[in-house]
């Protein structure tokens, strides 16, 4: 397995569950990656957000993406890296225009906050597999 069999499955299956921590509290949100590529998986989220506090206390997130039929589910472990460069920022601003309706002005607007999980292991689950959870092969990327 490589981890362009997990990008194909997140592109055909986009909608994720992402974990954080908040203190010792977990908390899920469901996300929708803005694009998913060699280079990581990219999120963004506003810096006013619980999400980025959680975010910058402790960057280890998991990642779930679930195809229902047949059942099969995608789990990546790894740690978000806040992107900073205007470049890829500006990108982002410019392919998805509904940020622009959450009321961020610009792509340097400081409460715009571009992260990405670009390292990491990710396994995808089967029923088949629902009970043998060690023997799953695992994708480093």
């Amino acid at each position: 397995m490589s981890f362009q069999e997990c990008i194909d499955f997140i592109i055909e299956n986009p909608g994720c569950a992402l974990a954080t921590m908040d203190g010792n509290q977990p908390r899920v949100r469901g996300l929708i990656p803005l694009w998913t590529g060699v280079d990581g998986i990219y999120f963004t989220t506003a810096r006013s957000k619980n999400l980025y506090s959680q975010l910058s206390a402790n960057p280890k997130v998991e990642l779930y993406f679930m195809r229902l039929k047949p059942i099969k589910g995608l789990r990546i472990t790894g740690e978000v890296e806040f992107i900073e460069d205007i470049e890829v920022k500006s990108k982002a601003f410019e392919e998805r225009s509904f940020l622009k309706t959450l009321g961020l002005e610009r792509a340097d607007d400081p409460n715009f906050i571009l992260f990405r999980v670009a390292h990491g292991e990710a396994h995808f689950w089967k029923w088949e597999n629902n009970l043998k959870e060690a023997e799953i092969p695992k994708i480093l990327f």
